[in-house]
């Protein structure tokens, strides 16, 4: 697949979802474990990221319309 940085969040979560698949099945080749797990993991990191940023923008427009409606009061 391409970079996970070019990637949407819910392609990062459909290949990630597809790697647990891979690596639960008793065929799962060892040789390519690692490399899975590891690719797993980047993944991972790179989903929480996105939704730390997420959440701080949130919180962030959140704290401006609260700040627009004391202002309106006032």
């Amino acid at each position: 697949m391409s970079d996970k940085k070019e990637m949407t969040y819910e392609q990062q979560m459909e290949e990630l979802s597809e790697i647990v698949d891979q690596i639960g099945r008793e065929n799962c080749p060892v040789d390519e474990l690692e490399s899975r797990v590891r690719r797993a993991a980047d993944l991972i990191r790179a989903l929480r990221e996105r939704l730390s940023q997420t959440e701080l923008a949130v919180t962030e427009v959140l704290e401006e319309l609260d700040a627009g409606e004391s202002e309106k009061e006032d």
